[in-house]
């Protein structure tokens, strides 16, 4: 088992600042609740609370501060991604709260885009398109991952094989669990059935990431538009 929990280990308050609302003109408002902590054991954060009566299943979310012409700075929070629940109705989920060290700590934090656990979405939609590539992109490597997983399976591959097949693949997160899972098995010397469970349960893991990230196919609403681009 400590090759398992190696691998998946590779994957993955204070003052009130502001507290608000936030909806488009024209549809059913999604309500949030943001309220940013300027102390804790993690140092500032903020926190997100759904209001509304929806699973929350990603959302983007805008950090700016009144007394900096700096430009916002944005974050996504993905549940499928993340390989966390989606946020519950009345649920909170807190984030650390980027800033620059000795200077003011951004004051306002907004939902400006969001997708719902029931396919449905919201917000501006540069962001909602970019919730959606990064799942897409984050599928193939999954699939990538999980043929040559197969291919060595088939071919009954040792361990230095699954390596050199790997060697030259680009460091996606699959990419990196694979790679942590070969050094465990050639520090710890796991019998020839052990490591070929391994890789079976990884290449498992791997299609029902895949298969949950390319089943998730939002409904897009009428969205705000924006030219902001994703960095």
């Amino acid at each position: 088992m400590k090759i398992l929990v190696t691998a998946f280990c590779a994957l993955n308050v204070g003052m009130l600042f502001s507290s608000a609302v936030y909806g488009q003109p024209g549809t059913e408002q999604p309500r949030f609740q943001i309220e940013i902590h300027a102390t804790g054991e993690r140092g500032p954060t903020y926190t997100v609370t759904n209001l509304s009566g929806k699973r929350v299943s990603a959302c983007v979310l805008e950090i700016s501060s009144s007394t900096q012409r700096a430009g916002k700075s944005k974050t996504v929070w993905d549940a499928l991604i993340q390989g966390q629940p989606p946020i519950e109705p009345g649920a909170s989920i807190s984030q650390y709260l980027p800033h620059v060290v000795g200077g003011p700590l951004p004051d306002k934090v907004e939902v400006i885009a969001v997708v719902w656990v029931d396919g449905e979405t919201f917000g501006q939609l540069v962001w909602v398109n970019s919730i959606l590539k990064n799942r897409a992109m984050r599928a193939s490597e999954y699939e990538d991952a999980a043929a040559i997983l197969q291919q060595g399976l088939d071919q009954n591959w040792s361990s230095n094989q699954y390596l050199q097949a790997f060697s030259d693949k680009p460091d996606s997160g699959p990419v990196y669990t694979v790679r942590t899972a070969l050094r465990v098995n050639q520090q710890t010397n796991h019998t020839p059935q052990v490591f070929t469970h391994t890789m079976q349960f990884l290449l498992q893991s791997f299609r029902q990431q895949s298969g949950q990230l390319r089943k998730a196919k939002p409904i897009l609403s009428p969205a705000i538009p924006n030219n902001d681009q994703p960095k």
